[in-house]
Protein backbone atom coordinates (compact mmCIF):
# COMPACT_ATOMS: atom_id res chain seq x y z
CA UNK A 1 0.00 0.00 0.00
CA UNK A 2 1.36 3.46 -0.86
CA UNK A 3 0.82 6.82 0.20
CA UNK A 4 -0.39 8.35 -3.12
CA UNK A 5 0.06 7.95 -6.64
CA UNK A 6 3.42 10.03 -6.88
CA UNK A 7 4.58 7.03 -4.41
CA UNK A 8 2.88 4.64 -6.32
CA UNK A 9 5.16 5.67 -9.56
CA UNK A 10 8.22 5.72 -8.06
CA UNK A 11 7.94 1.77 -7.82
CA UNK A 12 5.90 0.60 -10.63
CA UNK A 13 5.47 1.61 -14.29
CA UNK A 14 1.05 2.88 -14.72
CA UNK A 15 0.05 3.46 -17.35
CA UNK A 16 -2.99 5.55 -17.92
CA UNK A 17 -5.79 3.03 -16.96
CA UNK A 18 -4.05 1.10 -14.24
CA UNK A 19 -4.12 4.81 -12.47
CA UNK A 20 -8.07 5.31 -13.02
CA UNK A 21 -8.03 1.78 -11.42
CA UNK A 22 -5.60 2.42 -8.61
CA UNK A 23 -7.66 6.01 -7.81
CA UNK A 24 -11.13 4.36 -8.47
CA UNK A 25 -13.80 4.33 -5.77
CA UNK A 26 -13.68 0.63 -5.33
CA UNK A 27 -9.67 0.72 -4.08
CA UNK A 28 -8.59 -2.73 -5.37
CA UNK A 29 -4.78 -4.16 -5.51
CA UNK A 30 -3.73 -3.78 -8.92
CA UNK A 31 -0.91 -5.84 -10.04
CA UNK A 32 1.44 -3.56 -12.35
CA UNK A 33 4.79 -3.61 -13.69
CA UNK A 34 7.70 -2.91 -11.13
CA UNK A 35 10.22 -0.88 -11.77
CA UNK A 36 13.94 -2.40 -11.91
CA UNK A 37 15.84 0.41 -10.64
CA UNK A 38 15.31 2.66 -7.74
CA UNK A 39 12.58 0.39 -6.38
CA UNK A 40 12.14 0.99 -2.49
CA UNK A 41 10.37 -2.74 -2.46
CA UNK A 42 12.54 -5.44 -1.91
CA UNK A 43 12.45 -8.62 -4.11
CA UNK A 44 11.23 -10.94 -1.20
CA UNK A 45 8.04 -8.80 -0.94
CA UNK A 46 6.85 -10.67 -4.71
CA UNK A 47 9.85 -13.00 -5.58
CA UNK A 48 10.98 -13.25 -9.06
CA UNK A 49 8.00 -11.26 -10.56
CA UNK A 50 7.85 -8.60 -12.26
CA UNK A 51 4.55 -7.63 -11.05
CA UNK A 52 4.11 -6.03 -7.92
CA UNK A 53 0.67 -5.64 -6.37
CA UNK A 54 -0.26 -1.68 -5.64
CA UNK A 55 -2.74 -0.66 -3.71
CA UNK A 56 -3.72 2.84 -2.15
CA UNK A 57 -5.55 4.09 1.16
CA UNK A 58 -9.26 3.33 1.33
CA UNK A 59 -9.45 4.03 4.76
CA UNK A 60 -8.87 7.16 7.40
CA UNK A 61 -6.53 4.52 9.24
CA UNK A 62 -4.36 3.85 6.17
CA UNK A 63 -4.37 7.64 5.13
CA UNK A 64 -2.63 8.47 8.99
CA UNK A 65 -0.21 5.28 8.96
CA UNK A 66 0.86 5.75 5.67
CA UNK A 67 1.47 9.78 6.86
CA UNK A 68 2.94 8.72 10.30
CA UNK A 69 5.36 5.76 8.93
CA UNK A 70 6.37 8.19 5.20
CA UNK A 71 7.13 4.67 3.59
CA UNK A 72 5.52 1.93 1.75
CA UNK A 73 3.15 -1.05 4.07
CA UNK A 74 3.41 -4.59 3.06
CA UNK A 75 -0.16 -5.33 3.97
CA UNK A 76 -1.29 -8.85 3.99
CA UNK A 77 -5.31 -10.34 4.71
CA UNK A 78 -4.16 -11.34 8.57
CA UNK A 79 -4.12 -15.24 8.28
CA UNK A 80 -2.26 -18.42 8.61
CA UNK A 81 -1.39 -19.94 5.10
CA UNK A 82 -5.00 -21.64 4.29
CA UNK A 83 -7.05 -20.39 6.82
CA UNK A 84 -9.78 -17.40 6.58
CA UNK A 85 -8.59 -14.21 7.60
CA UNK A 86 -9.57 -13.60 10.98
CA UNK A 87 -11.33 -10.42 11.85
CA UNK A 88 -12.26 -10.56 15.57
CA UNK A 89 -9.69 -9.27 18.34
CA UNK A 90 -9.99 -12.27 20.22
CA UNK A 91 -9.05 -14.57 17.13
CA UNK A 92 -6.99 -12.76 16.29
CA UNK A 93 -4.42 -12.67 19.54
CA UNK A 94 -5.27 -16.32 19.73
CA UNK A 95 -4.18 -17.47 15.95
CA UNK A 96 -1.83 -14.44 15.01
CA UNK A 97 0.11 -14.33 18.56
CA UNK A 98 2.84 -16.17 17.47
CA UNK A 99 3.19 -14.36 14.40
CA UNK A 100 2.44 -10.73 14.92
CA UNK A 101 4.71 -8.09 17.19
CA UNK A 102 1.59 -5.49 17.68
CA UNK A 103 -1.99 -5.46 17.36
CA UNK A 104 -3.98 -2.14 16.47
CA UNK A 105 -7.35 -2.64 17.50
CA UNK A 106 -10.69 -0.50 17.04
CA UNK A 107 -13.66 0.11 19.33
CA UNK A 108 -16.13 -0.92 16.52
CA UNK A 109 -16.42 -4.79 16.03
CA UNK A 110 -16.07 -5.75 12.27
CA UNK A 111 -19.34 -7.76 11.51
CA UNK A 112 -17.58 -9.91 8.50
CA UNK A 113 -14.16 -10.68 6.68
CA UNK A 114 -13.70 -9.53 3.54
CA UNK A 115 -10.91 -9.73 1.26
CA UNK A 116 -9.06 -7.01 -0.61
CA UNK A 117 -9.98 -7.21 -4.74
CA UNK A 118 -7.35 -7.84 -7.61
CA UNK A 119 -7.46 -6.29 -10.75
CA UNK A 120 -5.21 -6.31 -13.59
CA UNK A 121 -5.32 -3.77 -16.79
CA UNK A 122 -5.69 -6.64 -20.16
CA UNK A 123 -6.12 -5.42 -23.55
CA UNK A 124 -6.29 -1.90 -21.92
CA UNK A 125 -9.10 -2.41 -19.32
CA UNK A 126 -9.54 -4.02 -15.80
CA UNK A 127 -10.24 -7.73 -15.60
CA UNK A 128 -10.74 -8.81 -11.92
CA UNK A 129 -8.92 -11.86 -10.80
CA UNK A 130 -10.56 -11.51 -7.27
CA UNK A 131 -13.87 -9.65 -6.83
CA UNK A 132 -14.08 -8.80 -3.21
CA UNK A 133 -13.76 -5.85 -1.08
CA UNK A 134 -15.53 -2.25 -2.76
CA UNK A 135 -16.95 -4.60 -5.60
CA UNK A 136 -19.72 -6.96 -3.55
CA UNK A 137 -22.72 -7.02 -2.73
CA UNK A 138 -22.94 -4.91 -6.00
CA UNK A 139 -25.12 -6.58 -8.20
CA UNK A 140 -24.82 -7.62 -12.30
CA UNK A 141 -27.70 -7.33 -13.82
CA UNK A 142 -29.15 -10.15 -15.69
CA UNK A 143 -30.71 -9.88 -19.56
CA UNK A 144 -33.37 -12.30 -18.55
CA UNK A 145 -34.89 -12.60 -15.02
CA UNK A 146 -34.52 -15.77 -13.25
CA UNK A 147 -37.93 -17.95 -12.74
CA UNK A 148 -37.22 -18.62 -9.59
CA UNK A 149 -34.09 -18.18 -6.90
CA UNK A 150 -31.17 -19.25 -7.49
CA UNK A 151 -27.88 -20.25 -4.86
CA UNK A 152 -24.87 -21.35 -6.97
CA UNK A 153 -22.34 -22.76 -4.65
CA UNK A 154 -19.25 -22.54 -6.76
CA UNK A 155 -16.47 -24.01 -7.26
CA UNK A 156 -13.76 -25.99 -4.60
CA UNK A 157 -11.06 -23.51 -5.50
CA UNK A 158 -10.94 -19.32 -5.41
CA UNK A 159 -14.93 -20.23 -4.41
CA UNK A 160 -17.56 -17.72 -4.40
CA UNK A 161 -21.12 -18.02 -4.51
CA UNK A 162 -24.34 -16.35 -5.78
CA UNK A 163 -27.20 -15.67 -5.47
CA UNK A 164 -29.75 -14.62 -7.51
CA UNK A 165 -33.53 -13.16 -7.80
CA UNK A 166 -35.89 -11.11 -10.22
CA UNK A 167 -33.21 -9.55 -13.03
CA UNK A 168 -29.91 -9.65 -11.00
CA UNK A 169 -27.53 -11.53 -9.33
CA UNK A 170 -25.49 -10.99 -6.31
CA UNK A 171 -21.78 -12.53 -6.56
CA UNK A 172 -20.40 -13.13 -3.03
CA UNK A 173 -17.31 -12.55 -1.68
CA UNK A 174 -13.97 -13.92 -1.95
CA UNK A 175 -14.11 -16.93 0.33
CA UNK A 176 -10.91 -19.11 -1.08
CA UNK A 177 -10.11 -23.05 -1.29
CA UNK A 178 -12.17 -25.36 0.38
CA UNK A 179 -10.12 -27.84 1.58
CA UNK A 180 -9.80 -26.23 5.25
CA UNK A 181 -12.66 -26.95 8.02
CA UNK A 182 -12.12 -23.17 8.78
CA UNK A 183 -12.53 -21.75 5.44
CA UNK A 184 -15.59 -24.18 4.70
CA UNK A 185 -17.20 -22.84 7.83
CA UNK A 186 -16.40 -19.48 6.80
CA UNK A 187 -18.24 -20.30 3.73
CA UNK A 188 -21.56 -21.44 5.14
CA UNK A 189 -21.74 -18.41 7.09
CA UNK A 190 -21.23 -16.19 4.54
CA UNK A 191 -24.09 -17.51 2.37
CA UNK A 192 -26.43 -17.56 5.43
CA UNK A 193 -25.52 -13.61 6.22
CA UNK A 194 -25.79 -12.68 2.15
CA UNK A 195 -29.56 -14.36 2.41
CA UNK A 196 -30.47 -12.68 5.46
CA UNK A 197 -28.95 -9.17 3.29
CA UNK A 198 -30.88 -9.77 0.26
CA UNK A 199 -34.14 -11.08 2.06
CA UNK A 200 -33.10 -14.31 -0.73
CA UNK A 201 -34.77 -17.55 -0.53
CA UNK A 202 -33.30 -19.86 -2.47
CA UNK A 203 -35.61 -22.28 -4.90
CA UNK A 204 -32.73 -23.95 -7.00
CA UNK A 205 -29.72 -24.68 -6.03
CA UNK A 206 -26.87 -25.17 -8.47
CA UNK A 207 -23.84 -27.12 -8.05
CA UNK A 208 -20.45 -28.04 -9.93
CA UNK A 209 -20.88 -31.64 -11.60
CA UNK A 210 -17.55 -32.68 -9.75
CA UNK A 211 -19.22 -35.34 -6.63
CA UNK A 212 -15.61 -34.58 -4.35
CA UNK A 213 -15.89 -31.02 -4.28
CA UNK A 214 -17.28 -29.94 -0.79
CA UNK A 215 -19.21 -27.23 -2.60
CA UNK A 216 -20.98 -29.95 -4.16
CA UNK A 217 -21.63 -31.76 -0.61
CA UNK A 218 -23.00 -28.80 0.80
CA UNK A 219 -25.10 -28.08 -2.55
CA UNK A 220 -26.65 -31.71 -1.79
CA UNK A 221 -27.24 -30.83 2.08
CA UNK A 222 -29.70 -28.09 2.17
CA UNK A 223 -33.12 -28.68 2.34
CA UNK A 224 -34.51 -27.28 -1.30
CA UNK A 225 -35.46 -29.97 -3.55
CA UNK A 226 -34.72 -28.39 -6.50
CA UNK A 227 -30.91 -29.14 -7.86
CA UNK A 228 -29.34 -28.77 -10.79
CA UNK A 229 -25.24 -30.13 -11.29
CA UNK A 230 -23.49 -27.76 -13.92
CA UNK A 231 -20.48 -29.00 -15.74
CA UNK A 232 -17.20 -26.98 -14.90
CA UNK A 233 -16.64 -25.45 -18.25
CA UNK A 234 -20.20 -24.99 -18.92
CA UNK A 235 -20.57 -22.51 -16.45
CA UNK A 236 -17.37 -20.52 -17.09
CA UNK A 237 -19.09 -19.71 -20.15
CA UNK A 238 -22.61 -19.18 -19.30
CA UNK A 239 -21.05 -16.29 -16.52
CA UNK A 240 -19.48 -14.67 -19.53
CA UNK A 241 -22.29 -14.71 -21.37
CA UNK A 242 -24.23 -13.45 -17.87
CA UNK A 243 -21.64 -10.77 -17.36
CA UNK A 244 -21.61 -9.52 -21.51
CA UNK A 245 -25.63 -9.81 -21.39
CA UNK A 246 -25.01 -11.86 -25.19
CA UNK A 247 -27.06 -13.57 -27.58
CA UNK A 248 -27.02 -17.00 -27.27
CA UNK A 249 -24.73 -19.40 -28.30
CA UNK A 250 -21.36 -18.36 -28.45
CA UNK A 251 -18.13 -20.42 -28.86
CA UNK A 252 -16.75 -20.26 -25.89
CA UNK A 253 -12.60 -20.95 -24.85
CA UNK A 254 -12.21 -22.41 -21.81
CA UNK A 255 -8.72 -22.89 -20.82
CA UNK A 256 -8.13 -23.73 -17.30
CA UNK A 257 -6.42 -26.40 -14.75
CA UNK A 258 -9.27 -28.98 -14.40
CA UNK A 259 -12.91 -29.38 -14.06
CA UNK A 260 -14.79 -32.71 -13.92
CA UNK A 261 -16.45 -33.45 -17.50
CA UNK A 262 -19.39 -35.27 -18.37
CA UNK A 263 -17.07 -38.63 -19.33
CA UNK A 264 -15.75 -38.58 -15.99
CA UNK A 265 -12.44 -37.24 -17.49
CA UNK A 266 -10.18 -33.89 -16.14
CA UNK A 267 -11.12 -31.28 -18.76
CA UNK A 268 -9.61 -27.81 -19.28
CA UNK A 269 -8.61 -27.01 -22.50
CA UNK A 270 -11.68 -26.83 -24.62
CA UNK A 271 -13.35 -25.16 -26.88
CA UNK A 272 -17.41 -25.13 -26.38
CA UNK A 273 -20.56 -23.90 -28.83
CA UNK A 274 -22.76 -23.06 -25.67
CA UNK A 275 -25.86 -21.55 -25.11
CA UNK A 276 -26.83 -20.96 -21.04
CA UNK A 277 -29.48 -24.10 -21.63
CA UNK A 278 -26.75 -26.38 -23.21
CA UNK A 279 -23.69 -26.89 -24.73
CA UNK A 280 -21.71 -29.28 -27.18
CA UNK A 281 -17.96 -30.33 -26.74
CA UNK A 282 -16.34 -28.70 -30.04
CA UNK A 283 -12.73 -28.94 -29.35
CA UNK A 284 -10.41 -30.53 -26.44
CA UNK A 285 -6.39 -30.08 -25.64
CA UNK A 286 -4.81 -33.49 -26.71
CA UNK A 287 -4.85 -34.84 -22.44
CA UNK A 288 -1.36 -35.21 -21.00
CA UNK A 289 -0.77 -38.33 -18.10
CA UNK A 290 -0.81 -36.82 -14.44
CA UNK A 291 1.63 -39.30 -13.07
CA UNK A 292 0.22 -39.82 -9.06
CA UNK A 293 -3.03 -38.15 -9.45
CA UNK A 294 -3.09 -34.71 -7.75
CA UNK A 295 0.56 -35.33 -7.00
CA UNK A 296 1.65 -34.61 -10.28
CA UNK A 297 0.12 -30.83 -9.91
CA UNK A 298 2.10 -30.60 -6.99
CA UNK A 299 5.22 -31.74 -8.78
CA UNK A 300 4.90 -30.76 -12.49
CA UNK A 301 8.35 -32.63 -13.13
CA UNK A 302 6.39 -35.14 -13.44
CA UNK A 303 3.75 -33.66 -16.22
CA UNK A 304 7.27 -32.58 -17.88
CA UNK A 305 8.44 -36.16 -18.09
CA UNK A 306 4.91 -37.42 -19.60
CA UNK A 307 4.79 -34.82 -22.42
CA UNK A 308 8.18 -35.80 -23.42
CA UNK A 309 7.14 -39.77 -23.24
CA UNK A 310 4.76 -38.32 -25.25
CA UNK A 311 6.03 -36.07 -27.82
CA UNK A 312 8.97 -39.09 -28.41
CA UNK A 313 6.60 -41.73 -28.44
CA UNK A 314 8.24 -43.19 -25.25
CA UNK A 315 11.80 -42.60 -26.06
CA UNK A 316 12.86 -39.10 -25.77
CA UNK A 317 16.57 -38.19 -26.27
CA UNK A 318 18.87 -36.78 -23.32
CA UNK A 319 16.24 -37.25 -20.87
CA UNK A 320 18.53 -36.90 -18.08
CA UNK A 321 19.69 -33.30 -19.51
CA UNK A 322 16.66 -32.10 -17.80
CA UNK A 323 17.76 -31.25 -13.99
CA UNK A 324 14.69 -30.92 -13.13
CA UNK A 325 13.89 -34.99 -14.00
CA UNK A 326 15.21 -36.53 -10.84
CA UNK A 327 16.26 -39.90 -12.28
CA UNK A 328 15.49 -41.97 -9.40
CA UNK A 329 12.25 -41.03 -9.08
CA UNK A 330 11.78 -40.95 -12.68
CA UNK A 331 12.17 -44.84 -13.47
CA UNK A 332 8.92 -45.60 -11.35
CA UNK A 333 7.15 -42.65 -12.70
CA UNK A 334 8.04 -43.86 -15.99
CA UNK A 335 7.10 -47.38 -15.67
CA UNK A 336 3.34 -45.82 -14.20
CA UNK A 337 3.29 -43.70 -17.12
CA UNK A 338 4.02 -46.56 -19.64
CA UNK A 339 1.75 -48.67 -18.23
CA UNK A 340 -1.05 -46.27 -17.36
CA UNK A 341 -0.92 -46.97 -13.49
CA UNK A 342 -2.32 -44.25 -11.21
CA UNK A 343 -2.19 -41.74 -14.42
CA UNK A 344 -5.16 -40.30 -15.02
CA UNK A 345 -5.57 -38.33 -18.61
CA UNK A 346 -5.95 -34.79 -18.05
CA UNK A 347 -6.87 -32.35 -20.78
CA UNK A 348 -5.93 -28.88 -18.87
CA UNK A 349 -4.13 -25.94 -21.02
CA UNK A 350 -2.85 -24.83 -17.03
CA UNK A 351 -1.33 -28.60 -17.20
CA UNK A 352 0.48 -27.88 -20.64
CA UNK A 353 2.27 -24.40 -18.93
CA UNK A 354 2.78 -26.20 -15.96
CA UNK A 355 4.97 -29.07 -17.47
CA UNK A 356 6.43 -26.84 -20.48
CA UNK A 357 7.62 -24.39 -17.14
CA UNK A 358 9.00 -27.09 -14.82
CA UNK A 359 11.06 -28.19 -17.91
CA UNK A 360 12.41 -24.97 -19.15
CA UNK A 361 12.43 -23.07 -15.91
CA UNK A 362 14.09 -26.24 -13.44
CA UNK A 363 11.36 -25.89 -11.44
CA UNK A 364 9.56 -29.34 -10.34
CA UNK A 365 7.74 -28.23 -7.45
CA UNK A 366 4.77 -25.84 -6.85
CA UNK A 367 4.34 -24.35 -3.70
CA UNK A 368 0.63 -23.21 -4.62
CA UNK A 369 -1.64 -24.01 -7.56
CA UNK A 370 -0.75 -22.25 -10.66
CA UNK A 371 2.99 -21.23 -9.53
CA UNK A 372 5.07 -22.92 -12.19
CA UNK A 373 2.45 -21.51 -15.05
CA UNK A 374 2.44 -18.18 -13.74
CA UNK A 375 6.52 -17.97 -13.86
CA UNK A 376 6.34 -19.14 -17.67
CA UNK A 377 4.00 -16.36 -18.54
CA UNK A 378 6.03 -13.77 -16.72
CA UNK A 379 9.38 -15.35 -18.38
CA UNK A 380 7.98 -14.33 -21.43
CA UNK A 381 9.95 -11.68 -23.87
CA UNK A 382 7.31 -8.49 -24.97
CA UNK A 383 7.80 -9.09 -28.14
CA UNK A 384 7.57 -12.06 -31.35
CA UNK A 385 10.07 -14.38 -31.73
CA UNK A 386 8.21 -16.53 -34.72
CA UNK A 387 6.12 -19.78 -33.51
CA UNK A 388 6.03 -23.46 -32.69
CA UNK A 389 4.76 -26.08 -35.41
CA UNK A 390 1.22 -28.03 -33.95
CA UNK A 391 -0.80 -30.28 -35.56
CA UNK A 392 -4.94 -30.62 -35.19
CA UNK A 393 -6.74 -34.02 -35.45
CA UNK A 394 -9.88 -33.46 -37.23
CA UNK A 395 -11.06 -36.90 -37.42
CA UNK A 396 -13.83 -37.01 -34.51
CA UNK A 397 -16.51 -34.91 -33.95
CA UNK A 398 -14.49 -33.30 -31.16
CA UNK A 399 -11.35 -31.62 -32.89
CA UNK A 400 -8.08 -32.04 -30.97
CA UNK A 401 -5.23 -29.34 -30.90
CA UNK A 402 -1.64 -31.41 -30.74
CA UNK A 403 1.11 -29.90 -29.10
CA UNK A 404 3.70 -32.50 -29.35
CA UNK A 405 5.15 -30.55 -32.14
CA UNK A 406 5.66 -27.98 -30.04
CA UNK A 407 7.12 -29.59 -27.54
CA UNK A 408 9.99 -31.49 -30.04
CA UNK A 409 10.91 -28.37 -31.59
CA UNK A 410 11.04 -26.14 -27.77
CA UNK A 411 12.87 -29.09 -26.10
CA UNK A 412 15.23 -29.04 -29.11
CA UNK A 413 16.07 -25.53 -28.80
CA UNK A 414 16.17 -25.52 -24.65
CA UNK A 415 18.86 -28.15 -25.14
CA UNK A 416 20.76 -26.10 -27.70
CA UNK A 417 20.47 -23.02 -25.15
CA UNK A 418 17.87 -20.75 -26.38
CA UNK A 419 16.77 -18.50 -23.40
CA UNK A 420 13.81 -19.18 -21.49
CA UNK A 421 12.53 -15.82 -22.20
CA UNK A 422 12.21 -16.49 -26.08
CA UNK A 423 10.92 -19.87 -25.56
CA UNK A 424 8.33 -18.54 -23.48
CA UNK A 425 6.85 -15.66 -25.80
CA UNK A 426 7.31 -18.35 -28.90
CA UNK A 427 5.39 -21.15 -26.69
CA UNK A 428 2.64 -18.07 -26.08
CA UNK A 429 2.57 -17.18 -29.31
CA UNK A 430 2.00 -20.38 -30.64
CA UNK A 431 -1.03 -21.29 -28.23
CA UNK A 432 -2.51 -18.48 -29.21
CA UNK A 433 -2.45 -18.95 -33.43
CA UNK A 434 -3.10 -22.47 -32.69
CA UNK A 435 -6.06 -22.18 -30.54
CA UNK A 436 -7.64 -19.05 -33.37
CA UNK A 437 -7.17 -22.06 -36.25
CA UNK A 438 -9.36 -24.21 -34.10
CA UNK A 439 -11.89 -21.45 -33.09
CA UNK A 440 -11.97 -21.10 -36.81
CA UNK A 441 -12.96 -24.51 -37.76
CA UNK A 442 -15.48 -24.61 -35.15
CA UNK A 443 -16.87 -21.65 -36.49
CA UNK A 444 -17.23 -23.48 -40.38
CA UNK A 445 -19.39 -26.39 -38.18
CA UNK A 446 -21.81 -23.63 -36.15
CA UNK A 447 -21.64 -20.47 -37.65
CA UNK A 448 -20.23 -16.92 -37.49
CA UNK A 449 -20.84 -16.74 -33.46
CA UNK A 450 -19.47 -14.59 -30.83
CA UNK A 451 -16.24 -15.70 -29.01
CA UNK A 452 -15.90 -16.23 -25.12
CA UNK A 453 -12.64 -15.96 -23.09
CA UNK A 454 -12.98 -17.50 -20.32
CA UNK A 455 -11.53 -19.70 -17.56
CA UNK A 456 -8.60 -19.07 -15.04
CA UNK A 457 -5.60 -18.91 -17.70
CA UNK A 458 -7.21 -16.23 -19.45
CA UNK A 459 -5.87 -14.66 -15.82
CA UNK A 460 -2.73 -14.34 -18.40
CA UNK A 461 -2.10 -11.13 -20.02
CA UNK A 462 -0.15 -12.34 -22.67
CA UNK A 463 -2.38 -15.43 -23.74
CA UNK A 464 -5.51 -13.35 -23.60
CA UNK A 465 -3.95 -10.10 -25.32
CA UNK A 466 -2.70 -12.41 -27.82
CA UNK A 467 -5.28 -14.69 -29.15
CA UNK A 468 -7.77 -11.43 -28.78
CA UNK A 469 -5.34 -10.49 -31.83
CA UNK A 470 -5.44 -13.78 -33.54
CA UNK A 471 -9.31 -13.38 -33.80
CA UNK A 472 -10.20 -9.85 -34.19
CA UNK A 473 -10.38 -9.63 -37.59
CA UNK A 474 -12.82 -11.92 -37.58
CA UNK A 475 -14.69 -12.67 -34.42
CA UNK A 476 -16.53 -10.26 -31.80
CA UNK A 477 -14.20 -10.86 -28.74
CA UNK A 478 -15.21 -10.84 -25.02
CA UNK A 479 -12.59 -11.28 -22.01
CA UNK A 480 -14.14 -11.09 -18.54
CA UNK A 481 -13.85 -7.56 -16.97
CA UNK A 482 -16.15 -7.18 -13.83
CA UNK A 483 -16.33 -11.47 -13.18
CA UNK A 484 -13.35 -13.56 -12.50
CA UNK A 485 -12.19 -15.85 -15.55
CA UNK A 486 -11.07 -18.12 -13.22
CA UNK A 487 -13.23 -20.27 -10.51
CA UNK A 488 -14.38 -16.93 -8.68
CA UNK A 489 -16.59 -16.23 -11.54
CA UNK A 490 -18.22 -19.50 -11.54
CA UNK A 491 -21.04 -19.46 -9.47
CA UNK A 492 -22.92 -16.58 -11.87
CA UNK A 493 -22.29 -19.15 -14.97
CA UNK A 494 -23.72 -21.68 -12.72
CA UNK A 495 -27.12 -19.57 -11.96
CA UNK A 496 -27.85 -19.22 -15.73
CA UNK A 497 -27.28 -22.64 -16.26
CA UNK A 498 -29.67 -23.81 -13.52
CA UNK A 499 -32.07 -20.99 -14.13
CA UNK A 500 -32.31 -22.28 -18.03
CA UNK A 501 -32.41 -25.76 -16.99
CA UNK A 502 -35.42 -25.72 -14.48
CA UNK A 503 -37.62 -23.40 -16.51
CA UNK A 504 -41.14 -24.66 -17.32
Amino acid sequence: MVRDLREARRLAVLSSSEIKLLESVERPIVLVRRKRVGNAVVQEVAPDNPLLGLMLPYSPLHHLLLAEVDRPLVMTSGNVSDEPMVFEDAEALERLGPIADLFLVHDRPIVTRCDDSIARVVGGAPVLLRRSRGYVPRPIPLARPVARPVLACGAQLKNTFCLAAGDVAVLGPHVGDLDQLEVHRSYEESIDRMQRFLGCRPEVIAYDLHPDYASTRYALDRPEPLKVAVQHHHAHVASAIAEHGLDEPVIGVVFDGAGYGTDGSSWGGEILVASTGAFQRSATLRPVALAGGERAIREPWRIALALLLDAYDGDPPGLWNFPVIPEDAAVLVRQALTLGINAPKAHGMGRLFDGIGALVLGRGKSRFEGEVALAWNLAADAGGHGRYPFGIDGHGSVLELDFRPMVRALVEEHLVGVPARRLSAKFHDTVAHATASVVGMVRERAGNLPVVLTGGCFQNARLAEGLSAELAPEFKVHLHRQVPPGDGGIALGQVLVADATTRS
